[in-house]
C-alpha cells in the first residue's frame, strides 16, 4: 500500500482485507465485551453482533468499501460501551474506576468509535448519494481524521496504562 500510494506500483484493490478485518473486529469486539458483562441480556447483544458480523461478511459482494458496515459495528460498540459503563457504576466497586484497566479500554474505544460513526456515515452518504462524482470525491480528510482518532485513543489507552501503574507502586 506504501508503494502504492507513492505511486510506484499501481493502487491495489484491498477491500477483501477491510471486510475481514469488520469481520475480526466484530468477534474480537464481540468476545470482549460477552466475558466483561454480567447478564444475560448484554451477553445475547454481543452474540448477535458477532453473528451479524459473520453474516455481513458472508453476504458482502467484497467490491466497494462496507462503509455501512463499519458505521453500524460502531454504532454497537458505542452502545456495548454504555453498557458496561452502566454495569461498572452499579457494582461500585471499592477503588476507584481509574483503577480498572477495562475501564480506560472502555474510553478509548469510546474516543474511536464516537468519531468513527461520524467518519463512516459521512463516507455513505459520500459515496453513494453522490455517486455521480465518485471519481472526483477525496475523501482523503476522513481517513486523516480516523488515524488521529486511533492516536487519541492511543495516548488514553498508554495514559490509563501509566496511571494504574504509577498508582499501584505509590499506594505500596
Amino acid at each position: 500500500m506504501l508503494l502504492a500510494s507513492l505511486k510506484v506500483l499501481p493502487q491495489i484493490n484491498n477491500i477483501i482485507e477491510y471486510d475481514l478485518l469488520l469481520l475480526f473486529a466484530g468477534w474480537c469486539i464481540g468476545f470482549y465485551f460477552y466475558f466483561l458483562f454480567d447478564t444475560k441480556i448484554s451477553k445475547m447483544f454481543c452474540v448477535c453482533i458477532i453473528v451479524l458480523s459473520t453474516i455481513n461478511f458472508i453476504f458482502q459482494s467484497h467490491a466497494y468499501f462496507d462503509s455501512l458496515g463499519f458505521y453500524l459495528f460502531s454504532l454497537c460498540v458505542v452502545i456495548m460501551i454504555f453498557i458496561y459503563f452502566i454495569q461498572l457504576l452499579k457494582k461500585s466497586p471499592g477503588e476507584t474506576i481509574l483503577m480498572n484497566f477495562n475501564f480506560w479500554i472502555n474510553i478509548s474505544f469510546l474516543i474511536y468509535h464516537l468519531g468513527a460513526i461520524i467518519i463512516f456515515l459521512s463516507i455513505y452518504i459520500l459515496t453513494n448519494m453522490v455517486s455521480k462524482w465518485q471519481d472526483r470525491l477525496n475523501i482523503g480528510n476522513l481517513w486523516a481524521a480516523q488515524n488521529i482518532l486511533l492516536f487519541l485513543s492511543a495516548l488514553c489507552l498508554s495514559y490509563g496504562f501509566i496511571w494504574i501503574k504509577f498508582h499501584k507502586k505509590s499506594s505500596l
